[in-house]
C-alpha cells in the first residue's frame, strides 16, 4: 500500500508544481486544477482521496494559508476523511507519518 501512496503523491505533486511554473499558475489555481485532475480520486472518499487532499491542501497551507478559506469544502471532507479508519488501512510508518504531517499541518493552518 506504500507504493500506492508514494505515487499518488508524486503525481499529485508532480502536477502541482508542473502547473505552477509551466502554465504560471498562481498557488489557488494549480491547487484547483489538480483538484479537478484528481477529481475521481478525491470523490471517492477513500484513501486515495485522502492522500490528494492531504497533499494539495497542504501545500496551499505552506504557501498562502490565507486561501485555504477558498478550500472550506475540501478542508472539510479532509478532516473527515482523516477520521475514516479505513483511510489509514495498510500504510507503513513511513507513509503513514508522511500522510498524518500533511494533515496536521494542513488542519492546524486552516484554525480546524
Amino acid at each position: 500500500m506504500d507504493a500506492v501512496y508514494f505515487e499518488l503523491r508524486c503525481a499529485v505533486v508532480e502536477m502541482f508544481y508542473e502547473t505552477l511554473l509551466e502554465e504560471r499558475y498562481t498557488i489557488g489555481q494549480a491547487a484547483s486544477r489538480c483538484l479537478v485532475e484528481f477529481r475521481k480520486e478525491v470523490q471517492g472518499g477513500k484513501q486515495e482521496g485522502l492522500i490528494v487532499l492531504s497533499v494539495l491542501l497542504s501545500r496551499v497551507a505552506r504557501y498562502e494559508p490565507q486561501r485555504l478559506a477558498d478550500y472550506a469544502a475540501e478542508v472539510t471532507a479532509l478532516r473527515a476523511l482523516g477520521r475514516k479508519s479505513a483511510c489509514w488501512r495498510g500504510l507503513a510508518r513511513p507513509a503513514r507519518e508522511r500522510l498524518e504531517e500533511d494533515l496536521r499541518f494542513t488542519l492546524e493552518k486552516a484554525g480546524a
